[in-house]
């Protein structure tokens, strides 16, 4: 197994021993130290927290460079702050979800904990890789094979929630009204830090200075910055909510107003817009779908957290 696949493949078993590890009742763990937090009385660990930063630390620095982690990556936030805020959030939602789906006796049968784990070895060349795997990081195939039973009792769970919902027609069609399905438009844009920077922005362009250039000038995107702000054709998935929104909602040549997303302030010039008339709710029902389930997933984890006891030590 090479050292690259290895190194994706171990955080996929992060991802699931280090969300799911240490959930025994809170009356124990009240005595550990280390409890960074707890989820409906299942912790945290810092330890586990640590060592899922340490991977992505490890990986930052192997994609982009050594001195990468600290640097800004993007919504004014570094590799750093993006990841520790990901990690914090991915085991959170996972301890929401798994303690769902055990107060909702989901079931897990042995068929499927053994094609997990057969699924799980695949990813190793030989007996001797994967049992050399287990003991660099003192696991048993017990532990492994409750990890994943873990992982398989939550997709279990959001099968059961999401997976198997249907949207009507009246909500397939309101999706594609509201996603723009049939349209796609042309946009450039600059990205600043702050708000008051956006709108100092738009005062110049307002005086009558060029859009790209004050693009190149002042954007913090590094993908389109150097390019006048050109974001090329996109569709409404495609860009974070609001943006989509404000872009859509221009009329060719139209400079939107500040307009604030994770990544900082936007101000947004619409170039170009083109309507496909084939496109129906028919043609894309597929996506439609798609797109129902992912924001009812969303949806899920808001109400398992607004119902849930969340501390932070």
């Amino acid at each position: 197994m090479n050292k690259f696949k290895k190194s994706l493949f171990l955080i996929t078993l992060m991802c699931i021993a280090l969300v799911f590890t240490a959930c025994s009742d809170k009356e124990s763990q009240d005595a550990v130290e280390g409890v960074m937090a707890t989820v409906n009385g299942k912790a945290i660990m810092q330890k586990d927290y640590d060592d899922a930063i340490a991977y992505y630390k490890s990986y930052v620095e192997y994609q982009f460079g050594e001195d990468a982690w600290e640097k800004e990556a993007a919504r004014g936030m570094t590799y750093k702050e993006i990841y520790e805020e990901y990690v914090m959030n991915e085991m959170t939602n996972s301890l929401l979800l798994l303690d769902a789906a055990e107060k909702e006796k989901i079931e897990v049968t042995e068929e499927d904990k053994q094609h997990a784990l057969e699924n799980f070895k695949i990813n190793f060349e030989n007996d001797e890789d994967y049992k050399s795997f287990l003991e660099q990081r003192n696991m048993t195939e017990e532990f492994v094979l409750g990890e994943l039973t873990k992982e398989i009792l939550v997709n279990n769970y959001i099968t059961t929630k999401i997976d198997s919902l249907l949207p009507g027609e009246d909500e397939l069609k309101t999706l594609f009204d509201e996603m723009k399905m049939n349209t796609q438009i042309k946009a450039s844009h600059i990205l600043v830090n702050t708000e008051e920077e956006a709108i100092k922005a738009i005062e110049r362009i307002n005086k009558g200075e060029d859009f790209a250039e004050l693009a190149r000038e002042l954007s913090i995107d590094p993908g389109s910055g150097p390019n006048g702000g050109d974001l090329d054709y996109f569709n409404y998935a495609q860009m974070v909510k609001p943006f989509s929104e404000a872009a859509f909602a221009l009329e060719i040549g139209e400079v939107s107003k500040p307009v604030k997303s994770d990544y900082g302030y936007h101000i947004i010039k619409l170039t170009d817009k083109i309507v496909d008339e084939d496109i129906t709710v028919e043609s894309e029902k597929d996506k439609l779908i798609e797109y129902y389930k992912t924001n009812r997933y969303q949806d899920l984890l808001e109400e398992l957290k607004s119902n849930a006891v969340i501390v932070n030590n």
